[in-house]
């Protein structure tokens, strides 16, 4: 049997991720082209800051459900599973609410002894008007596909290093329209490349962010 230590580091890495992913990235920031990612021990319950009022339910930011997005992204996600005691919906963000989806190939939620195919993606969902296109086209980080100008959409991938063959990482490919953004993040338990996840490349992930966004037109 494998320890739930591993599958555990997979959720909390891709949540963190698409959590992150959704503060956004400042053009005006020397970030680094691999950002590195931050794994939190799963062996630790967190409270609520004090003074906190736990009633306090702040207003729906009107997103999809998880498995509304998780339909939009077409066959090649199929498989993903949930994990267990998922935590999918929305959250508190820095900009207001968010969504947040985090989907595992069914070898890490069995915990097989297939440690290669262990992995998973993450959706994230703000809206952020502070998000301009001509930011990113300055730093060389926007994508350019003909998808996006048909559906008045535009994307970036942090660092610049778009390869619409490859899969899709932890650098993530960040689909905007109108403000509204979509963070999609991927890998393995040391965010390596996954076979399972082997459809899901970063033109996918162009693509995907764009029927996302449709959902909420």
């Amino acid at each position: 049997m494998i320890p739930r230590r591993s599958a555990a580091l997979i959720v909390l890495t891709l949540a963190a991720t698409a959590l992150a992913g959704c503060t956004g990235i400042s053009p005006d920031a020397d970030a680094p082209d691999e950002p590195a990612p931050q794994v939190i021990d799963s062996g630790v319950e967190t409270e609520a800051p004090q003074g906190t009022d736990a009633t306090t339910v702040p207003a729906s930011g009107n997103y999809p459900t998880c498995d509304e997005v998780k339909a939009a992204l077409g066959p090649e996600a199929a498989a993903l599973v949930d994990f267990p005691d998922s935590e999918n919906g929305e959250k508190d963000g820095s900009s207001g609410r968010e969504l947040s989806c985090v989907w595992a190939t069914p070898q890490t939620t069995q915990q097989s002894f297939d440690l290669q195919n262990y992995g998973g993606i993450s959706i994230g969902i703000m809206r952020d008007p502070s998000y301009v296109e001509k930011d990113y086209d300055d730093l060389g980080w926007t994508i350019d596909d003909p998808r996006l100008a048909t559906d008045d959409a535009w994307a970036l991938t942090a660092g610049g290093q778009y390869d619409p063959g490859a899969q899709v990482n932890i650098t993530s490919v960040q689909v905007v329209r109108d403000g509204t953004v979509v963070v999609i993040t991927g890998g393995g338990v040391a965010l390596q490349d996954v076979p399972e996840l082997a459809a899901l490349t970063q033109g996918w992930a162009v693509g995907a962010g764009l029927s996302v966004l449709d959902l909420m037109r």
